[in-house]
């Protein structure tokens, strides 16, 4: 088994694999397959995940949650290091406290890091239906902070999993961003995507040695949706037709959160 770590450190790098930074200087034990919900979150914190229509049948049909392999999104800044981070994996590897260059962490905290992203906000948002429902045959689904913990508690996923606000910085400013545990760089984004006020779900394989040859995209969890969905939104350019439709479907699976049309669909009064 290869040790990526072979020592405690001060430095940036100082966090073991068995826990995590809270607040300050405090350490709090990571229980794999629990969730631990980041700062700025609590269970009645309200997130929204916007579907087109094949990937909302899929959720229903197979129950699961795709989880977005670190290397595998657009943005290039996604898992970026600061300077500050860099040096810190440098000064560890040149005390023989590491035994990886930087490119090499990264790689591989890339490769064995998982995402699952949501939007935070009590209403439903016409960006945000056009960036990710991208037609008229959409589909949003509802759940709070406290449900999709528990849902994925009952995933049994032998894992560290962390629930983070996402927090948007400028990188190029070597913000002092918290690297405990490493896959934390996954809860910040660059600035100009602040707009999503993004939400994610993160799981840390970093020091798993299995192989991942098989997760080429990512991996899904099985998730049960009764614990999962507050609510289902259907698009407001959705036809009238479509919205039965979506109720239908959605009663045929067994499902038995509410359907709703969005409320950007009809007129103010």
């Amino acid at each position: 088994m290869v040790s990526w770590v072979r020592g405690a450190t001060k430095s940036l790098l100082g966090c073991s694999e068995n826990s995590r930074r809270t607040k300050g200087n405090d350490m709090a034990v990571i229980f794999k397959g629990i969730p631990s919900i980041g700062n700025g979150l609590t269970d009645d914190t309200v997130l929204w995940r916007y579907l087109d229509t094949a990937k909302f049948l899929d959720l229903l049909h197979n129950r699961t949650l795709f989880f977005c392999r670190g290397d595998r999104f657009a943005d290039k800044y996604e898992g970026a290091f600061t300077e500050s981070i860099k040096h810190a994996i440098e000064e560890a590897f040149r005390k023989n406290e590491i035994n990886s260059s930087v490119a090499e962490f990264k790689t591989r905290l890339r490769e064995r890091v998982f995402v699952n992203c949501w939007h935070q906000s009590r209403d439903d948002s016409m960006a945000m239906w056009s960036l990710y429902g991208k037609s008229s045959a959409a589909v949003a689904i509802t759940t709070t902070v406290g449900q999709l913990r528990d849902a994925i508690k009952l995933a049994k996923l032998p894992y560290a999993i962390n629930i983070a606000k996402v927090e948007y910085v400028k990188h190029w400013r070597d913000p002092q961003l918290v690297f405990k545990p490493y896959s934390n760089v996954f809860a910040y984004k660059l600035k100009a995507y602040d707009y999503e006020k993004e939400v994610r779900v993160i799981i840390d394989r970093f020091h798993e040695n299995e192989d991942i040859s098989a997760l080429p995209d990512g991996m899904s969890a099985a998730i049960p949706l009764e614990t999962l969905l507050r609510s289902i939104v259907v698009c407001p350019e959705a036809a009238p037709w479509f919205v039965e439709l979506v109720g239908d479907v959605v009663h045929k699976y067994g499902v038995s959160a509410p359907v709703n049309r969005s409320k950007l669909a009809f007129d103010p009064k």
